[in-house]
């Protein structure tokens, strides 16, 4: 409980009392720094991007965490080695994911996905697991945290698709099926949260809840392709990210507060080599003494101006 704990309230950063307002100079500023870099520019993207979207954040003006100081993440350690987490996790999931893959891009993926292609952005590297980036047409993007669109074998390795592997939850589990007819006819569908979660009533029993095994090894547990609290990023993706920042002339952070360590040492490495990083987000940013400069505003209102201005005055 003391790490669940920890883990729960850690990265909860103040809020400012009044966003930066969004002037021409403010876009001109951003433009500028655009120009300054121009096809050298790496973003890096968390929660606050999706929230458009409808996807849920954990840190935000209305993020879980602060809304809700009760709730509790799954953690790493709990899912590989319980059988009981994975039933809570899975219950939880076989309601969420559906709304979770409905959720269609908003105008800062396409912003981003504009400045990729009119060159301005050099790569992207997202916390998100939710896949917009991608589906906005953005080309070069490292999922850092992985994606809920797959699941893989604890035991083998082997992947299989989210999609797939629902399909194969709602044949095991009619009565969980029906339970979630009835949510939705009564109007009580439950509430979401991050990561394709959601809320269910506090005396909800999950040990009827049946979860396949591996159908390639047979004995294997799936876990989604996404690092969990407590889990660690693959040595390649992290190899990678640094890649990305070593390549890269400026870094552009939008919709984090940093929090999790895996994403400020990027922010780290980028000014350890002297790189200018600009970060949009409303609210203190674990890189907030690093930064060469910090709007408190959203992306959602500089980044699509931005990206038209400088898609028009691209030849």
């Amino acid at each position: 409980m003391v790490l669940s704990a920890r883990v729960k309230i850690k990265g909860l950063y103040g809020l400012p009392k009044a966003h930066t307002p969004v002037t021409p100079a403010v876009l001109a500023t951003i433009i500028e720094f655009f120009q300054r870099h121009r096809g050298s520019v790496l973003g890096l993207t968390g929660a606050g991007v999706s929230v458009p979207s409808g996807i849920p954040d954990y840190r935000g003006t209305n993020g879980t965490y602060r809304v809700h100081g009760s709730y509790t993440p799954i953690l790493h350690h709990e899912l590989v080695s319980q059988h009981a987490s994975r039933q809570r996790y899975w219950a939880r999931s076989f309601f969420g994911i559906r709304p979770a893959f409905k959720a269609e891009p908003n105008p800062i993926h396409r912003a981003f996905a504009s400045l990729e292609s009119h060159n301005y952005l050099s790569g992207l590297i997202t916390q998100n697991v939710d896949g917009l980036h991608l589906q906005a047409g953005s080309c070069n993007v490292l999922e850092l945290h992985g994606t809920l669109k797959q699941v893989k074998c604890l035991s083998c390795g082997v992947k299989e698709s989210r999609d797939g592997f629902q399909q194969r939850l709602e044949e095991l589990n009619p009565e969980w099926v029906e339970f979630g007819q009835e949510m939705a006819q009564s109007g009580e569908e439950p509430k979401r949260r991050p990561d394709g979660d959601v809320d269910l009533p506090s005396n909800l029993q999950y040990g009827s809840f049946v979860y396949p095994k591996c159908h390639h090894c047979l004995t294997g547990d799936y876990m989604p392709t996404v690092v969990f609290f407590g889990g660690s990023v693959p040595d390649k993706v992290r190899e990678q990210s640094y890649r990305m920042v070593d390549d890269a002339s400026a870094m552009l952070v939008c919709g984090t507060s940093l929090s999790t360590f895996s994403a400020y040492r990027l922010v780290k490495r980028a000014r350890e080599q002297g790189k200018e990083v600009a970060i949009l987000n409303f609210g203190q940013t674990r890189g907030d003494g690093d930064a060469t400069m910090k709007l408190e505003t959203t992306a959602e209102d500089v980044l699509p101006p931005v990206a038209a201005k400088l898609a028009a005055e691209t030849p």
